[in-house]
């Protein structure tokens, strides 16, 4: 059989390309940390987005400009060569909240990737008015759930933590698209969820919250279910006292990873991108969650994730002997 001169480096190429998506076990589910509450959840070439904000903006420009994805930063992200290539190949970006450094970017990504934006109507007023289509918006609300490939996600109804001196910043809400730029306090909180998002083959489950508060109402009716997570994905900043046993208690988590616990002024190229801005009090969130594991006999681990790091969930031994 005669070879096609150039058959093996394009053969090279299409095998580095795929390699992203085929390198880890299809009933694996891949979760990266992207900075601040960003996480992006892989499993086979579905991808889902939470709260990617990347662009990350001095405290100067911030407080004396409109604020705009940075192309300069994103692009890179979603081009060959990304430390998480999975990113170019989102199918759904999930908000939890509405605040910029949440919600900032997520147009720009939609338009990007072709993936789906799903959050309150303050979010999809806002992205649209960043120049989404709004045929790629979708509202959620508390109590509504979706499945995307093999992923189910529900929406709970939480809260946002007072961390602007004991109150909770820029609440409001948008029932219509505003005017765009916006300025980053003109970034209205509208409301604040949970994700409990379910990897459905391999029975692996995975919580997200977006800032260090609960909804004690939405976590008592939870508790009834007898919830097992595989992974807890934990904001830190603004808790309050309960906050730790209250997602252990309600959650039993077998992995908690804290998040948005740096400075979001600081640029990815930074060596202290991810740094804590108050390594104490991180600390103490990693403390209390062990506390609150001892006091609920729930065996867990704590553990931080660098910039870009990700983790694998392998499936559980009853959904594998099921399959």
């Amino acid at each position: 059989m005669r070879i096609l001169p150039g058959f093996g480096t394009r053969l090279a190429a299409l095998l580095l390309a795929l390699l992203p998506v085929a390198a880890f076990a299809q009933d694996e589910v891949l979760v990266r940390w992207l900075g601040v509450a960003g996480f992006s959840i892989t499993a086979g070439d579905t991808t889902l987005l939470h709260d990617p904000f990347l662009s990350r903006p001095s405290l100067w420009k911030t407080a004396t400009s409109w604020y705009q994805p940075d192309a300069a930063v994103l692009e890179p992200l979603f081009s060959p060569g990304s430390p998480a290539p999975e990113l170019a190949h989102a199918r759904a970006i999930w908000i939890g909240h509405s605040h910029f450094d949440h919600l900032g970017d997520a147009a720009w990504i939609a338009r990007r990737t072709g993936a789906r934006l799903y959050g309150s109507q303050t979010t999809i007023s806002i992205a649209q008015a960043y120049g989404l289509d709004p045929a790629q918006t979708e509202r959620v609300d508390p109590g509504h759930s979706r499945e995307i490939g093999p992923f189910s996600i529900r929406v709970i109804r939480s809260l946002h933590a007072a961390v602007l001196l004991g109150q909770v910043p820029l609440e409001g809400t948008y029932e219509k698209p505003p005017e765009a730029p916006l300025h980053a306090l003109s970034f209205r909180l509208g409301d604040a969820r949970l994700y409990l998002v379910k990897h459905e083959p391999s029975g692996v489950q995975i919580l997200i919250t977006s800032s260090a508060a609960i909804d004690s109402a939405s976590l008592y009716e939870l508790r009834q279910e007898g919830l097992a997570v595989d992974l807890l994905l934990a904001a830190t900043q603004g808790r309050d006292a309960t906050y730790a046993r209250a997602l252990v208690s309600t959650f039993h988590p077998r992995l908690v990873v804290p998040h948005h616990y740096e400075s979001f002024f600081v640029p990815l190229s930074s060596p202290d991108a991810v740094a804590p801005s108050d390594p104490a009090d991180l600390a103490a969130f990693e403390q209390e969650i062990r506390d609150a594991a001892a006091a609920e006999h729930v065996a867990l681990e704590v553990r931080r994730l660098g910039l870009f790091e990700s983790l694998r969930l392998p499936p559980h031994a009853s959904a594998t002997a099921g399959g």
